[in-house]
């Protein structure tokens, strides 16, 4: 006669993984949203020299912020926002053994073996061994060292450069630069560039 279990409650190896998949969406999401706003300043750069020196006309300033608004999209993409993902335990077990190393599926299999459902005829003796061995290592994984944030800090540094260029061309000459974001982000306006005789 066999008794159906409960799902082993495993505190401390649910915090730990679950930090750690909150730090990496952090980590992809920040990762995207510094090429978006990369792309977006250089191509903005590109989009308002192009217009001064030929004066395009509506159509062309929306087929500029179209591609400006594509290819930035396109690179946060490819720079982070692709890797967002639901939470998975398992998927995040797995990547935190593969950073430590050493833990040979210990905390993937407590995942897995906390549903008795999911154990799949393993013996509760096996289940309950392998989830306190799993909590106990838990203990030693450190979110902010399984996912490393110095890999944003070459994107950050390029983006703060960019804004000081964008901040420093609106104290020399902020009427341009308000004529090039509205002719550029708002091209259905009408909107000259200011002449200086």
């Amino acid at each position: 006669m066999s008794t159906i279990t409960e799902p082993l409650q495993l505190q401390q190896l649910d915090t730990r993984i679950k930090a750690v998949w909150q730090r990496g969406q952090m980590l992809h999401l920040t990762a995207g949203l510094l090429a978006f706003c990369r792309w977006v300043v250089l191509l903005f750069f590109v989009a308002v020299a192009v217009d001064w020196m030929i004066d395009m006309p509506a159509a062309g300033r929306v087929a500029f912020l179209v591609a400006l608004l594509a290819v930035s999209l396109y690179k946060a993409w490819k720079c982070g926002w692709r890797d967002l993902r639901a939470f998975d335990a398992t998927h995040t077990a797995l990547r935190i053994e593969n950073h430590h190393g050493g833990m040979e599926s210990l905390l993937v299999s407590a995942v897995q073996f906390r549903n008795p459902a999911a154990a799949g005829g393993a013996s509760e003796a096996l289940r309950d061994k392998t989830c306190r061995l799993a909590e106990e290592a838990a203990e030693a994984v450190q979110p902010d060292k399984a996912v490393p944030y110095q890999g944003l800090r070459h994107p950050a540094l390029l983006a703060l450069a960019l804004a000081s260029i964008i901040g420093v061309f609106a104290i020399v000459n902020g009427p341009f630069l308000a004529a090039g974001l509205s002719r550029i982000f708002a091209p259905w306006l009408a909107v000259e560039y200011p002449t200086y005789t």
